[in-house]
């Protein structure tokens, strides 16, 4: 036999603990199942799209569908790959022609020279981009260190500790 205001106790108890597990239960099915059952797709990181649509952050240039960025402030090689990292880039990588005149037509404007992705820092000494492919010698780089840089007229190469400007790169994304 249970006294009456024990049992009204239990009795709220036991329906609060029901309408917080089915509340949980709910919350749990239209976060992981609504979406697909009722047609409302989540949005995708990776989109994919022409690259006549791929667009670029504000202030970065759009050469062909890629991204790049002149800083122009001075680091070393090493330190201005880490500081295109953070913009999740590296240092500049041009796919072919078109996108190394266009750097080389900016660093004519600029009056400068800038740290891009190549270097032969590896035991191998080939010239090779910071993702790890070969470079196909799309302009002769002059042979004066480990780390290359681009300037009005062409790619030279120096010491990797030299302060320079750099240009990051990266692919645009669709809109």
């Amino acid at each position: 036999t249970c006294l009456f205001a024990l049992c009204a106790d239990a009795k709220k108890l036991l329906t609060l603990w029901t309408l917080l597990c089915g509340g949980v239960a709910i919350l749990l099915w239209g976060f992981f199942s609504f979406p697909k059952k009722f047609g409302a797709t989540r949005t995708m990181r990776n989109k994919t799209c022409d690259d006549e649509v791929k667009i670029c952050p504000n202030t970065w240039n759009k050469i062909n569908q890629n991204c790049f960025f002149i800083f122009q402030h001075k680091n070393s090689w090493l330190t201005a790959q880490e500081n295109c990292e953070h913009y999740d880039a590296t240092l500049a990588k041009f796919n072919n022609k078109i996108e190394m005149e266009a750097l080389m037509s900016h660093m004519k404007t600029l009056q400068s020279s800038s740290w891009i992705g190549l270097n032969k820092r590896s035991v191998h000494k080939l010239w090779v981009w910071t993702d790890g492919s070969e470079y196909d010698n799309l302009k002769n780089i002059q042979d004066h260190g480990d780390c290359a840089f681009i300037h009005k007229n062409g790619i030279d190469s120096t010491n990797c500790d030299d302060l320079k400007d750099y240009i990051c790169s990266k692919a645009g994304q669709c809109p």
